[in-house]
């Protein structure tokens, strides 16, 4: 039924319970689980663009998220070899829903298991909710997985 399962991840706690519903479909269904971390664009007005300090902290602030991301999907990876699953793992950057549904269309994704909630506010520099746009717009079928 499903050979592709994206999980979105951002390596939270209702991240890590979805994590566990996507490893579980896709054992049931010997489908190869796709691990998504989305790198977001900075609001601007936070650091000015250009050389010097404020430059220097943009750069810190997306390495930190590249490494949060490289962090998020291994561990989505190394959940799933546990059971032989094949796994992709994928940093995009850009916003969080939009990036989800691209990678859907261009991975000829099946399903998505995703958490109700991620990380919110400064932590995440995000408001609304990706999960909410994500199942409203979502072609595909889309598993919200409560903490």
């Amino acid at each position: 039924m499903y050979d592709q399962i994206l999980v979105p991840t951002d390596g939270s706690k209702p991240a890590a319970a979805a994590v566990e519903e996507g490893i579980e479909l896709a054992r049931q269904n010997d489908a190869a689980i796709h691990a998504l971390y989305v790198v977001e664009p900075i609001p601007l007005g936070q650091f000015s663009a250009g050389s010097g300090p404020a430059s220097s902290e943009w750069g810190d602030v997306v390495e930190e998220q590249r490494t949060e991301g490289d962090a998020a999907t291994t561990d989505v990876a190394d959940r799933a070899s546990e059971y032989d699953l094949v796994v992709v793992q994928a940093i995009e950057h850009g916003k969080p829903h939009v990036q989800i549904l691209e990678y859907v269309d261009e991975h000829d994704i099946d399903a998505i298991v995703m958490g109700t909630h991620g990380r919110a506010g400064v932590d995440r520099l995000v408001l609304g909710s990706v999960t909410e746009k994500v199942v409203r717009k979502s072609e595909v079928p889309v598993l919200t997985v409560r903490e």
